[in-house]
């Protein structure tokens, strides 16, 4: 399993062991509220989420990775099988501590992930809860455009693998 470095960033796949840090930023109401989770995440839940994410990996090569900085773990992002309105797809998934938004993490993670993308699908996927213009903001950096979708209270943005290179 293959880690990412970029310029600031480390980023390797999440492993089982990785449930404390799931817990601590899934359990996070700030965090909570955008990941389509009504309630933040129990420990037991970040355990079998930590646990189901290092399985996507041994399945498929590849999946959500847990990005460190200078500072210690920053957020998780990645690539990973999902179904969206009826059809499978790979979906673009990430999310920061609250201390570390703004500061152009995310964008930078996936920008790494999705040069992943060329050997695995030819369009990535994504879905974002209204209101969360951060993460619009982040998808469309990296070349998202937004779809037409059937998602209550979601917006669907898709971007093709050759859509060249992101910042």
């Amino acid at each position: 399993m293959s880690i990412l470095r970029t310029q600031r960033l480390e980023g390797r796949p999440v492993r089982p062991r990785d449930a404390a840090f799931a817990a601590a930023l899934f359990g996070r109401a700030e965090v909570g509220r955008w990941i389509g989770d009504d309630d933040p995440w129990s420990r037991a839940q970040a355990a079998d989420r930590a646990r189901a994410f290092a399985a996507h990996w041994t399945a498929h090569g590849f999946g959500l990775r847990l990005w460190r900085d200078r500072q210690g773990a920053a957020g998780i992002a990645g690539l990973q099988f999902c179904v969206m309105e009826g059809a499978a797809a790979i979906e673009a998934s990430f999310a920061f501590a609250p201390e570390r938004w703004g500061a152009g993490l995310a964008t930078e993670a996936m920008a790494a992930a999705l040069c992943e993308a060329r050997a695995i699908c030819v369009e990535v996927q994504a879905v974002v809860r209204e209101g969360n213009a951060p993460a619009v903001a982040v998808l469309r950096r990296l070349g998202f455009v937004e779809r037409a979708s059937t998602l209550q209270g979601l917006r669907r943005f898709a971007r093709p693998v050759d859509a060249g290179s992101a910042p």
